[in-house]
């Protein structure tokens, strides 16, 4: 069975990350998802806001076994919304105790940060 991997990610609308322009954001994660899903893994992506109800991240954490969950730059590197990224984690740390986190450092290489936790779980 293929490794189920979770992106979850701020939408290109999201007005709180400054750095990113809105078009070419887009653009990425269109590329991104499609890179995604022609890869091996039974991949998903939720975007959320912190101005969205939390229980759209409950639910979809519970909706599975998820073997990855790759939290995305837009929150992570964004200061304004680092308590949701604490929410996050620790909802993903509650929720699924032996799933792997994945963090990439551009849009387009989430892949290579998926292909990388679950090569390194090969080796232990």
């Amino acid at each position: 069975m293929a490794p189920s991997v979770l992106g979850i990610g701020v939408p290109s609308t999201f007005d709180m990350v400054p750095w990113l322009a809105r078009a070419s954001l887009q653009k990425s994660l269109n590329v991104m998802e499609a890179d995604m899903n022609a890869s091996p893994y039974d991949w998903e992506m939720l975007y959320l806001t912190p101005d969205m109800s939390f229980d759209l991240c409950t639910t979809k954490l519970r909706e599975k076994k998820w073997d990855v969950v790759m939290v995305g730059m837009g929150i992570r590197k964004t200061d304004a919304v680092v308590p949701f990224f604490e929410r996050i984690v620790n909802a993903v740390h509650k929720e699924l105790p032996e799933a792997k986190f994945a963090f990439n450092n551009s849009i387009e290489k989430t892949r290579e940060a998926v292909d990388r936790v679950l090569a390194s779980e090969e080796g232990l």
